[in-house]
This record gives C-alpha cells, structure tokens and sequence, in this order.
C-alpha cells in the first residue's frame, strides 16, 4: 500500500510541474477554473491503479516484467489521451508528442523515485540483518 501512495504523490508531483511548466510555455494565455485543481490528483489515481498490472506474487522474469511496464505505460496513455478526447480536447501532432513525452518522463521518474526508496529499505534491511548475525555469533 506504501508503495502506491509513494508513486500517486510523486506523479502528482509530476503532473502539477509539467501541467505549469509546459502550460505556460505552450498555453500561456490560457487560464483555469479552480476544477483543474482536480486533475492532477484524478490522473494521479488513475495511473497508479494501472500499478496492478506489473504486481505478482511470484518473481518476474526481465521480460515479463518489461513486457508488464510496457504495458502499464501504454495503459496510462490511453488513459491520458482518451480522457482529453471524451473531455473534447483535441491535440495537434505536436501536443500529442509533448503530451506523450511528459507522460514517458514521469513514468520514468516515478520508478526511478520507486528504484530508491527500495534500495534504501533493502539497505537499512540488510544492515539490520548484518547486525542480527554478528550478535548472535558473538
């Protein structure tokens, strides 16, 4: 559960500093309602319920596991574009690219951020572990 809430905070993270970033760059005459507060947040929720297909109980092989990112990233694109579509957005080959873009960005820095809180929970796992054994050898 601790890894899900890690990964909404750190894509709504993600989204509020692209959305401002790339949305006054490329849509700086363009003003919000107080609603868009909402987005982020949604989106968030959305993507991290595709988590589901990359968790198993059992160890992965790296294909699957490639195969299984693969397709969480091409499950929040379809999320991504279809709520833009239904919304009634329509995107220029241009904006879809830039779109696409911050949506591979975020993904890859969401299990970057993921890759190192779990590298330091083995650490401080192992350190513990190290500890346990040099006491009860002793």
């Amino acid at each position: 559960m601790s890894r899900f809430l890690i990964a909404f905070c750190v894509i709504t993270t993600g989204l509020c500093l692209a959305e401002g970033i790339l949305g006054s760059w490329l849509l700086s005459g363009s003003r919000l309602s107080y609603s868009a507060y909402f987005v982020p947040p949604g989106f968030g929720l959305l993507t991290v319920l595709t988590g589901i297909v990359v968790e198993s109980r059992r160890v992965l092989s790296v294909w699957e596991t490639v195969f299984r990112l693969v397709l969480q990233w091409l499950l929040i694109m379809g999320i991504v574009f279809g709520v833009n579509l239904v919304a009634g957005y329509r995107f220029t080959p241009l904006m879809a690219g830039i779109v696409a873009g911050e949506v591979t960005v975020i993904f890859a820095f969401v299990y970057f951020v993921m890759w190192i809180n779990e590298r330091r929970i083995a650490s401080a796992f192992n350190r513990k572990l190290a500890a346990l054994q040099a006491r009860r050898e002793n």
